[in-house]
């Protein structure tokens, strides 16, 4: 039985709403987590011994990863994507893109562009564009502005569709006082533009702070729609996503409390000294069962 067919028989059966409340806290407890790995995460990892992920589809379904958050800069990417994914039942529920959205002589093919791929994206069930500005250092007030406004446009577009333009940032967007991080949050309409909350480059780029981490959630996390998660130990990157830097236990409990769980991708990925020590698939297996008994 579904979960809308659950709680409808429980309130014909004559269940008051905090009675339904809580049979809907019953069976999100016993849902499985849908976990996604972002492409990023599985080209690192696999390109470490040199391995084509796409050539491992179903390998990565058995190491417990239930989609992918693939890198999308086309339409016609859309259609090879599609074709790749098909039968491996690994889901699409989001896409990566990035678009230069602040300059006035390119907003306009690019606003058609994000459109454009949001129109093909759809028929794959895809609910959350993960979007990054064109990261350039020191934007101009003027070119935030546009900026913004060109992400509420594209925002109504996708919204249309069904699809959440999520605003996802590095560490040239949390510079200059985060200028560009509050002005895209500030600067737009909620129902238009939510965020990608980035665990890790909130803490990096704050100079390794988990202080920041949760000051940003505080102002920002009840527009999640995405959460892409890394985990560091002493500050390098942990070959598997799991407990380290940042506390894990604190922001899993702040997910909790949102009325949805946003969609959660696997963003962990090798840097420079980053242990080796075990496979791919591995390294997704415990990332993905981690994230299941931590979050959901």
């Amino acid at each position: 039985m579904k979960r809308r067919q659950f709680l409808s028989a429980a309130i014909a059966a004559g269940g008051t709403a905090l009675v339904a409340e809580n049979l809907f806290a019953q069976v999100r407890a016993i849902e499985r987590l849908h976990v996604a790995v972002n492409q990023y995460t599985l080209g690192t990892v696999y390109g470490r011994d040199n391995i084509d992920f796409w050539t491992r589809l179903d390998e990565i379904k058995n190491a417990g990863a239930d989609g992918i958050e693939v890198m999308i800069n086309s339409g016609v990417e859309v259609d090879n994507v599609g074709k790749r994914l098909a039968g491996s039942g690994l889901e699409m529920r989001s896409i990566y893109a990035g678009a230069n959205l602040h300059d006035e002589n390119a907003a306009e093919g690019e606003i058609a562009r994000l459109l454009g791929i949001g129109e093909k994206v759809k028929s794959f069930g895809t609910k959350v564009m993960v979007f990054n500005p064109a990261g350039v250092q020191g934007k101009s007030d003027a070119e935030l502005i546009r900026q913004s406004k060109n992400m509420d446009i594209v925002g109504t577009g996708l919204r249309k569709l069904g699809i959440s333009l999520a605003f996802h940032y590095h560490t040239s967007e949390l510079e200059f006082g985060a200028r560009e991080f509050h002005h895209v949050l500030c600067g737009t309409n909620s129902e238009n533009v939510s965020i990608c909350f980035e665990q890790h480059w909130s803490y990096r780029a704050c100079g390794n702070s988990q202080v920041a981490v949760f000051d940003h959630w505080k102002l920002y996390g009840e527009r999640s729609t995405a959460v892409h998660l890394r985990q560091s130990v002493n500050n390098v990157w942990s070959e598997t996503y799991g407990d380290g830097d940042i506390d894990n236990a604190r922001l899993a409990a702040a997910l909790k409390k949102l009325p949805k769980m946003p969609h959660i991708v696997l963003e962990q990925a090798p840097e420079n000294g980053t242990p080796k020590t075990m496979t791919p698939a591995e390294v997704i297996r415990r990332s993905a069962e981690y994230v299941r008994k931590v979050f959901g």
